[in-house]
């Protein structure tokens, strides 16, 4: 099963002024490789972190209409430093390794997140490519009550939506992409005073949570704003993203396909490749079946 890590900003926008520090504790979290054990985690495809707020804008658009507004956000909002996408055996699995194996820098109090990826209705992810030395930024969709139910879109919206992300990543525009579940199958790890405790999801403020994100190569956060105001976004009619530039990515570790991977992981990279190529072809085709992006 694959699922994001979400560090959050914790107890004070103070605690993530420094990218380094958030994306060293996602990496501590989550050692992964062939010395951990069967039961650890392996390491993660893809973990980076984020800018700090005052350089975000969030984008909210409705049927004819948009507005923009620009960070820093208000300082009661708890708001995403970094994630980490990774690999474990199962939810219970990654919540008792979050839990128990606490890496010797950690002090203080913390929140963690933990949410399944995927979307409802299967639509295809973007497997993680690298970014070389350009500038990249995150478009993080906002959760509403239809994503907290895991509503499943209508399939001509996910299959616009699979065309779209088939061709910016064919173009290295879009570099990774994935939808969330709902925070019912997610869980919060809160560490504090050399412990931490588990708490099960679904959790109410729908509003600071993420259903999902694309990660995009853009010379700026304008033409980022840009790109995301043609996402054929998959809910609505309101949607509401941020735009966060990611200051700081790993280098692109165990990734879903590797020399000792499972098996059912090869597969599942093959069957989102597929899926891509296939909505693809099928938005090259001369008679689309819905309208171009």
């Amino acid at each position: 099963m694959q699922f994001m890590l979400i560090r959050t900003d914790n107890d004070g926008r103070a605690a993530t002024a420094d990218p380094q520090a958030v994306l060293d504790d996602l990496l501590r979290r989550l050692p992964g490789g062939a010395g951990a054990g069967a039961d650890a985690p392996r390491a993660p495809a893809l973990a980076l972190a984020f800018a700090p707020d005052a350089e975000a804008l969030r984008l909210k658009l409705w049927p004819g209409g948009e507005a923009v507004t620009a960070g820093p956000f208000p300082s009661d909002e708890r708001l995403p430093a970094g994630f980490a996408v990774f690999e474990a055996r199962s939810r219970a699995a990654a919540l008792a390794w979050l839990r128990d194996h606490l890496p010797s820098h950690a002090a203080g109090t913390a929140t963690l997140e933990l949410r399944e990826t995927g979307c409802p209705g299967g639509c295809a992810g973007v497997p993680p490519g690298a970014a070389g030395g350009d500038a990249c930024y995150a478009i993080l969709l906002r959760s509403d009550a239809g994503t907290e139910r895991d509503a499943i879109p209508p399939q001509e919206k996910l299959d616009r939506l699979n065309a779209f992300n088939a061709i910016h990543a064919a173009a290295g525009t879009l570099l990774a992409g994935d939808g969330l579940k709902s925070t019912a199958r997610g869980a919060r790890v809160r560490v504090a005073n050399g412990g931490a405790s588990v708490i099960d999801g679904p959790f109410a403020e729908a509003k600071e949570l993420i259903a999902g994100f694309w990660m995009v190569r853009a010379p700026s956060i304008e033409a980022a704003l840009d790109w995301a105001r043609t996402l054929p976004y998959p809910t609505g009619p309101e949607v509401d993203v941020e735009i966060r530039r990611v200051a700081l990515i790993a280098p692109l570790g165990a990734s879903a396909v590797t020399a000792d991977a499972p098996d059912r992981l090869r597969e599942d990279a093959s069957v989102r490749a597929e899926q891509l190529d296939a909505a693809l072809r099928a938005e090259l085709a001369p008679q689309p079946a819905w309208d171009r992006p």
